[in-house]
């Protein structure tokens, strides 16, 4: 009969199980705890009207699922399904072992909750009040020693559940050993794992976050079976954390931060690492675009005395555009949970278009002008420490260390009859330091990259020989960049920049020779405006 009855209460509790499938919502913010009570380990805090899964129900708490942990929340703190009451708190139950819920020598019914039955004070009757054990004894007959073992009252309580239970046992010498335990005092007589509403003001804040993460590169179905065919469960975006668990061959089950869960090839994830949602594997590419370079340069001499009729060394404005070639390649990855570290090298090449820079140095009714062209070599060198900053678009923000070698140089920079204006070549080098801010998934298909660096201190300019414009030249550089990456197919993206250079060079006094400067401090000023498009593979 006892294993039947077994088999029955197991099938009642199965069928009367909740769904695993069952969606709550929380109608607050509430924090997860590792078990059941106030004094659970907080695994994450999560906002109101955040989705979870319901593994089961324990009291007045409920077993989640939630963005990749399993928690417990108090049912007070979600929206559960109509129908489906909060049990209360009451902790009803028969007085205690040994006792009837019945009292008085007429039957009468007594208090069916121990609370109430302890809280009356009244002492247990000798008469029907007394439960009877299977031979017919009460509790006051003597046990097997021969010796009579005491029921005690029980006493009056205050709101609290303290219980003095005392028992006389006879030890092998025959004398009697009282044994007495008593329980602690807690506040409102309320279990521990049976308190519905957290104690914030006991609980510790989240550990660190160190759960797997990873993101999809475009749109992806997640599918409710291992089956491309299957229900589609949600569909993924680029900008969306997912947490993975579970790899069935091919596939991985993933759940987003909505409580939407699923499986998804595995091929379609990339791994973000524990705690990501920036650059959380190696990123290893290779870049080459083609663009337009616009060059500007002013020149400007304190105290000039010129007075020529023709092109003036002193002060002047030229501009020209040049087709530009741009070769670059990084390497980063991942360091610890928060930082990534990594290097990028570029090589610019532009060369003028449409004849170069004009220069009519003999003025009107001299001879014709000239047209002067140019190159721009440009090299630079960087290396980064980068800290991720955690969010769902991958935002990572940088600072960096770097080099940069730029050589401008002028087409026949000897021949005087092809640089009449006397134009030098010139080569800066210098070490720059900067900053980086990387949003690899600003939207489901585009990346931004923004990107400023300096030359403040350690420039090194030489210019042609019998061309130098001053004496000690020093120079000033600031470099912005903004990058745009477009999504294009697996391994292989479009890109887009813009690139501003602001060069400043002080040449000082200037030299007695060919450039002619009648001044007393030379400076010039140098605008570079680079717009270029291309591909990114990635490796």
């Amino acid at each position: 009969m006892r294993v039947t009855a077994l088999i029955l209460v197991g099938i009642v509790l199965a069928v009367g199980s909740p769904a695993f499938a069952e969606k709550v919502k929380t109608n607050q913010q509430t924090k997860v705890y590792s078990r059941p009570g106030e004094h659970g380990t907080v695994l994450l805090k999560v906002k109101s009207g955040q989705n979870m899964t319901v593994l089961s129900k324990e009291g007045r708490w409920l077993k989640v699922r939630v963005q990749g942990r399993t928690g417990y929340v108090p049912r007070s703190k979600v929206d559960m399904p109509d129908g489906d009451e909060i049990v209360r708190n009451t902790r009803r139950r028969p007085f205690v072992d040994g006792r009837s819920t019945k009292r008085g020598f007429a039957g009468d019914q007594g208090p069916d909750d121990r609370v109430g039955a302890d809280a009356t004070g009244d002492v247990a009757q000798s008469g029907g009040g007394d439960d009877e054990d299977d031979s017919g004894k009460k509790s006051g007959d003597d046990d097997e020693g021969g010796s009579k073992k005491k029921a005690s009252s029980s006493k009056k309580k205050k709101s609290s559940d303290d219980e003095d239970d005392s028992a006389d046992s006879d030890d092998e010498g025959g004398s009697k050993k009282k044994v007495a335990s008593s329980s602690k005092k807690k506040k409102g007589g309320d279990d521990e794992e049976d308190s519905a509403e957290p104690d914030d003001t006991k609980t510790d804040e989240p550990s660190d976050d160190d759960r797997a993460r990873a993101h999809v590169s475009s749109k992806t179905k997640v599918v409710a079976e291992r089956d491309k065919e299957s229900e589609t469960q949600f569909v993924a975006k680029p900008s969306d954390v997912l947490y993975p668990s579970d790899v069935k061959g091919k596939w991985t089950f993933v759940e987003n931060e909505e409580g939407d869960a699923g499986w998804v090839l595995t091929s379609q994830l990339e791994d973000d690492g524990g705690g990501g949602g920036g650059h959380g594997k190696r990123v290893l590419d290779a870049r080459a675009r083609l663009g337009l370079t616009f060059i500007q340069q002013g020149m400007r001499t304190v105290g000039s005395t010129f007075t020529g009729t023709g092109f003036n060394p002193d002060n002047y404005n030229l501009g020209t555009s040049a087709l530009t070639l741009s070769l670059a390649g990084g390497y980063y990855r991942p360091y610890g949970k928060d930082w990534v570290l990594g290097a990028d090298l570029s090589y610019t090449y532009a060369k003028t278009v449409f004849g170069g820079v004009f220069a009519d140095v003999d003025g009107p009714g001299g001879m014709p002008g000239v047209n002067i062209g140019m190159a721009l070599h440009q090299i630079d060198l960087h290396g980064a420490v980068g800290k991720d900053l955690h969010k769902s678009n991958g935002m990572t923000i940088f600072g960096r260390l770097g080099y940069r070698y730029q050589g401008f140089l002028i087409d026949n920079v000897a021949d005087a009859t092809k640089n009449p204006a006397h134009l030098p070549s010139e080569v800066l080098q210098a070490p720059t330091v900067g900053a980086m801010l990387t949003i690899p998934r600003l939207t489901d298909k585009l990346g931004l990259k923004l990107a400023l660096d300096a030359v403040l201190f350690g420039a090194s300019l030489t210019q042609t020989t019998g061309l130098e414009d001053g004496k000690s030249p020093s120079a000033k550089v600031v470099c912005f960049g903004a990058t745009v990456t477009y999504k294009w197919k697996k391994d292989m993206d479009l890109q887009g920049a813009y690139d501003f250079d602001y060069t400043g060079i002080d040449f000082g006094a200037p030299l007695m020779n060919m450039r002619g400067h009648t001044g007393t401090s030379v400076s010039r000023a140098d605008f570079f405006h680079i717009v270029s498009f291309g591909v990114v593979k990635g490796f």
